[in-house]
């Protein structure tokens, strides 16, 4: 026995794709994690969490926000500027939406090496 499957011709009979705005959150720390020097498993903030995103929607426009670490010696600006790129080109290829707005605040710098205190340990 074998199935067929038939595909509506015109795509208005395919029905609708609606995306969270939870996971649209998770894909801009995903597409973030991608960037070379950003930790999102460090803790960080205030809440003492690892990277966590929020978004607004206003129809197929998205403005995001990132808070995460950044692992020491990167550079943050250029972190930041990656990340950025990183998540915008990732919600337009998995979720067709237009990122109007990226606010990366970086609130850890992460795996930096402990400041010598001049003692020293015998």
């Amino acid at each position: 026995m074998t199935a067929t499957s038939t595909t509506p011709d015109d795509v208005g009979d395919r029905g609708t794709l609606t995306i969270a705005d939870s996971v649209v959150e998770k894909l801009v720390v995903a597409a973030a994690a991608e960037v070379e020097g950003v930790d999102t498993m460090t803790r960080s903030g205030t809440l003492g969490r690892s990277a966590r995103a929020s978004v607004r929607r206003d129809g197929d426009r998205v403005e995001a926000d990132l808070q995460t670490a950044v692992r020491y010696p990167h550079g943050l600006a250029a972190t930041a500027d990656a990340a950025r790129d990183r998540i915008r080109t990732r919600l337009d290829e998995y979720t067709g939406l237009q990122v109007s707005r990226i606010d990366v605040t970086v609130s850890v710098l992460s795996g930096a090496a402990p400041r010598p205190t001049g003692r020293v340990v015998a």
